[in-house]
């Protein structure tokens, strides 16, 4: 039976409807029939269903749970719903729920034989369901189901609302508590059960990983009991989720490949598609109504090439892929540049030496070829030894000789150890290290087994960024940089951990929530991290693994997503590449400058989310590029004013690189600057002293002039210079402005006029910012009516008391003034002013300050009237 391939006369995919109507079929009962209450511990026999109008998903019924403590199951019993073997099926329902804090709602089917029996392999789940708001829609909930074993005769479907003590899973078992909900309600509602097609969507490129010249052709394998009568529709999709292809009618399986008993086989080409991320799905019909639909995410790559050559810095956490997903990592990493990859050599799945040693070398051979480095991690206790101890966790190794499970990993080290020279104990992001001191034990007693088998063991531990590291300091570091750690903030994260001499760091870069944040946000913050910690020094960075993973009839999924794109640029584009200074291009705009064998390459971006054209103080080499984050290659046009050695670039919040600059000159900008930027706002001339450096193979001569803010004067305003190559130009000026200045960034022109190679001109910006050091202040504006309140917030650093006269001044009235008088250090004050009946414009600011009762020092501020 299982070779036909055509329809059998009258027969039916949908085997059962359930939409609980059937009150107009005579049921007067509370409880819909053939659905049996399952019952046991945990499920209450006061608590009950119960066919309802209240709610419904279509017509007027459904299938309503009431909780009393404890969870509740219906159940829809065997020899009711036969089944054919080999074939496919899908359950799916809809359900409501209230708010329900613990208790989720769920939907399970399995097989059994002719007597009844469960045959356990075939058990499926839904996923959980809860409402978290009042008048949450219903939601879908599906499970597919195979009857491949050959027992297989009836179909088993429950309908359950279950507490978390039974759907949970935990390591402590008996002994572990959970919360519930005591009272609460679900409603079911057309739930159906169909033969469905099992549909199996493939590639020929490891990873759906197509180069710019490769064809788009994917395989589509279809296995059921008979297929004449599925049809199929292709629909593409781009990563904001926009229709880019849709195949025009339908995709005739009766024209597919026979391949074997109830399965067939055919290829389908793609158009020529830009390079980027795509959604290939396969949308399967019968008769014109759904079955089934299967999705292939994909990428196309802007070029033909690899990813550039494995940088040690860069590695990717694959802690996640089973091993068996781990051979194609050979033919994908290089896509990526990375020159280092983690894998789970223990993990519950279990030991690497028990799955597969001789494959696992042979893997180590091929990375060792490519230049890539694994790191060997300890996730968790492997199964076999978990069993031999009786434990569950890495604590309860404290509880037993070592002796017990030294033969273990000392087998494990000595026969990779030629491969295998980094090592982890715990998982990246774990917080366990932090949380339970144990673990610091379980650490420590690792790391002398390791040390008895090799000399300077690099064994990482995992460490969440946002506590302090306390305690003696493990061999290395590894990092876990989490969103809320702002990217400008990873330096500071990094010195801290330089601060402990003898110990390696890693960092371990977490993606921002893509359904929170936006992809357009998570890719700009990952890029952003990466500049950062490289531009901090960073000699080990590791990114989550770019792919989704699945089991799927009995083997490993990968689906690519659009961060490999990313990640590849980013590793490619820097691999190699010496972080060499930020460049002062333009007010708001960020650019780190790197040098990869002479070739000078610029990461800019703006800190404004519109993107414009901005004039920037940059010079172009011979064929300068623009590269965006997905890797197309943009040529840049000399568009500006060459002669003052500006280029109108587009310049956004997602950052771009700049390829084939003037490095040597880029280098110099970048050297620009003061010696101390913050200027003291006190009404006496300031000196500060001036410096670059002749980045230059050749001598360098010619004149700096510079341009200060309206109003003040620096002195000297002209240097002449000539400089050999390495030299360092630095030079003393004095600084004076006005008594009325305003706080805040000073722009300070600095133009170059070159007397050698063809007469070079560019200016640099250089900011000078003017404060007070120990004095701070926050000024707000607001209309009251017809009168204007001013607050004032005045904050003293310093380590000694203070005295000021705090001002407020609007326009056309008199000024106001209050004491601030012994203001100790660490305090704040709150000053308030309110000017009555005055005429607010559109545009209208005040101004408002701080002077020192005695001395020369004054800070003024100017704000918008909200």
């Amino acid at each position: 039976a299982a070779s036909l391939c055509a329809a059998p006369r009258g027969a039916t995919r949908v085997l059962r409807v359930f939409d609980f109507e059937e009150r107009k079929l005579g049921n007067s009962e509370d409880l819909p029939m053939n659905w049996v209450k399952v019952e046991g511990t945990g499920y209450p026999h006061y608590v009950n269903g119960k066919l309802s109008n209240d709610r419904a998903h279509s017509g007027a019924y459904s299938f309503r749970f009431d909780l009393n403590g404890g969870g509740l199951v219906y159940r829809y019993p065997y020899g009711l719903i036969p089944v054919q073997s080999g074939a496919h099926y899908r359950v799916e329902g809809y359900v409501q729920t209230t708010v329900l804090a613990h208790a989720r709602a769920r939907i399970t089917g399995y097989m059994t034989d002719l007597d009844g029996h469960v045959i356990l392999s075939t058990v499926r789940h839904s996923k959980t369901y809860a409402a978290s708001v009042d008048g949450e829609d219903w939601n879908r909930l599906a499970i597919d189901l195979s009857a491949e074993d050959s027992k297989a005769a009836f179909l088993v479907l429950e309908l359950e609302l279950l507490q978390p003590s039974q759907f949970a899973t935990t390591t402590l078992g008996d002994r572990a508590l959970f919360a519930q909900d005591i009272r609460g309600s679900a409603w079911f509602d057309d739930v159906t059960i169909s033969q469905v097609p099992e549909v199996a969507m493939s590639s020929d490129r490891p990873g759906n990983i197509f180069r710019r010249s490769d064809p788009l052709l994917f395989h589509v394998t279809v296995s059921d009991r008979f297929t004449d009568d599925l049809s199929g529709q292709v629909i593409v999709k781009d990563a904001e989720g926009t229709v880019v292809y849709q195949r025009s009618g339908a995709v005739d399986m009766t024209s597919a490949k026979q391949i074997g008993p109830g399965q067939k086989e055919m290829s389908l080409a793609l158009p020529n598609l830009k390079p980027g991320w795509y959604e290939a799905t396969l949308v399967m019909t019968s008769g014109g109504k759904f079955l089934h639909n299967e999705s292939l995410d994909l990428i196309r790559l802007p070029d033909d090439g690899g990813g550039g050559r494995p940088d040690p810095r860069f590695g990717i956490i694959a802690t996640a892929l089973p091993f068996d997903g781990w051979d194609e990592l050979p033919d994908l990493l290089p896509l990526m540049a990375a020159g280092r990859v983690k894998l789970a050599v223990w993990s519950k799945d279990g030991d690497i030496q028990q799955m597969n040693g001789d494959s696992f070398d042979r893997l180590l051979e091929r990375l060792a070829d490519l230049g890539i480095t694994p790191t060997a991690c300890l996730v968790d206790l492997p199964p076999a030894l978990s069993t031999r101890l009786q434990a569950n966790n890495w604590q309860q190794l404290l509880k037993h000789d070592p002796s017990e499970w030294r033969p273990d990993l000392a087998y494990l080290i000595a026969r990779h150890g030629t491969h295998l020279d980094r090592w982890q104990l715990g998982a990246d992001g774990s917080d366990i290290f932090v949380t339970d001191p144990r673990m610091r034990k379980v650490y420590a007693q690792v790391y002398g087994e390791f040390s008895v088998l090799m000399q300077n063991p690099d064994l990482a531990m995992p460490w969440p960024a946002w506590y302090d590291l306390e305690g003696e300091l493990p061999a290395t570091v590894a990092l876990s940089v989490p969103p809320s750690v702002l990217p400008d903030q990873l330096p500071l994260y990094m010195q801290d951990i330089r601060a402990h001499q003898g110990h390696n760091l890693s960092l371990s870069l977490e993606l921002l929530d893509r359904q929170r944040y936006g992809r357009l946000v998570q890719i700009k913050d990952l890029a952003q991290r990466m500049v950062y910690a490289l531009s901090a020094g960073a000699t080990r960075i590791d990114f989550p693994l770019p792919f989704t993973v699945r089991h799927e009839g009995g083997h490993i999924v990968k689906q690519p997503s659009e961060m490999l794109m990313v990640i590849r640029t980013l590793t490619a584009t820097l691999g190699d590449a010496v972080y060499k200074g930020r460049v002062p291009l333009a007010d708001g705009v960020e650019a780190f400058l790197f040098d990869r064998n002479g070739q000078g390459i610029l990461v800019v971006w703006g800190d404004s989310n519109v993107e414009g054209v901005k004039p920037l103080a940059l010079s172009l080499g011979e064929r300068p590029v623009s590269v965006d984050l997905w890797g197309n290659v943009t040529p840049l046009l000399a568009t500006g004013d060459k002669s003052a050695g500006k280029v109108k670039l587009t310049v956004g919040p997602m950052p771009t690189f700049l390829i084939g600059i003037d490095g040597e000159q880029a280098q110099l900008r970048a050297s620009v600057g003061f010696d101390q930027p913050l200027v003291e706002s006190s009404f006496e001339p300031h000196t500060r002293r001036i410096h670059f450096e002749n980045t230059y193979k050749t001598l360098l001569s010619g004149t700096l002039k510079l341009k200060a803010p309206p109003g003040w004067t620096l002195n000297p305003p002209t240097f002449v210079f000539s400089l050999n190559p390495g030299e360092k130009f630095d030079q003393e000026l004095t600084i004076s402005f006005p008594y009325n200045s305003f706080a805040g960034p000073k722009p300070v022109s600095c133009e170059f006029q070159m007397q050698d190679g063809g007469n070079i001109n560019f200016t640099v910006p250089v900011m000078l910012t003017l404060g007070l050091t120990d004095v701070g202040m926050q000024s707000l504006a607001l209309r009251d009516g017809n009168d204007v309140v001013i607050q004032q917030m005045i904050s003293n650093y310093g380590e000694k008391p203070i005295d000021y006269t705090a001002f407020a001044i609007f326009p056309g009235q008199a000024r106001q003034e209050r004491l601030v008088t012994n203001l100790g250090p660490g305090n704040t004050v709150v000053k308030r002013y309110r000017f009555k009946d005055v005429k607010v414009l559109p545009g209208t600011k005040v101004r408002m300050g701080v002077k020192e009762l005695t001395g020369v020092r004054v800070l003024n501020d100017e704000v918008g009237v909200q």
